[in-house]
């Protein structure tokens, strides 16, 4: 079906481009996920959140330890009638071992977060560059990434390059929507767009 659904997808493509241009437009797709969890940055830095992860799991561990321990030590003294200065005491450093544990792990969870995001960021540019200049060089109009449809269904095409914004029909549909066009032109359109002039 996927395939299926592709083939369409350019065979529409190319004829809107063939009787709009009347010229012989190339239309490519990648498959961008492949490319990235090969690359050995990716590879690299799913070894480092792997290791960081294992680490922030052990601190968390003894922190969970301790907690347990201490929560069968109060409910040992409250089962024992230990005086209630006693037991708000335990009682306290039990809440506090919960707070530091919770804690712990959200910021741990928003490290691991802000570390990936930093560090996957320029990988994925070196690849959104790589395409832009794989299209340019082979000289294709258009190059796709066929992702799941999130409402189910069909695959869908992202435009991850686009040789020109001379097919931009924005300005058109907002004419006619009666929507003021004139920011459309300036407006940039996917992370490729934003890459310069090679």
């Amino acid at each position: 079906m996927r395939s299926l659904t592709l083939l369409c997808l350019l065979f529409c493509l190319s004829l809107t481009v063939s009787f709009g241009q009347n010229t012989s437009e190339k239309i490519g797709y990648v498959d961008q996920q492949l490319i990235i969890e090969r690359m050995p940055e990716f590879k690299k830095l799913n070894q480092e959140i792997t290791l960081k992860s294992q680490q922030y799991e052990k601190v968390l561990k003894g922190k969970f330890d301790d907690y347990e321990a201490k929560s069968a030590a109060l409910d040992k003294l409250v089962a024992g009638k230990a005086e209630q200065m006693i037991l708000r005491d335990k009682a306290l450093e039990l809440d506090n071992l919960k707070k530091s544990y919770e804690e712990f792990e959200a910021n741990a969870m928003k490290e691991l977060r802000e570390y990936y995001t930093k560090k996957f960021t320029p990988i994925k540019q070196k690849v959104n560059e790589a395409i832009v200049f794989a299209g340019r060089q082979k000289g294709y109009s258009f190059i796709l990434r066929m992702d799941l449809n999130p409402d189910g269904g069909d695959m869908w095409p992202v435009v991850l390059f686009a040789r020109d914004s001379t097919s931009n029909l924005s300005a058109d549909i907002m004419k006619n929507l009666g929507i003021d066009s004139t920011a459309a032109s300036a407006r940039k359109i996917g992370i490729p767009q934003m890459l310069q002039q090679k």
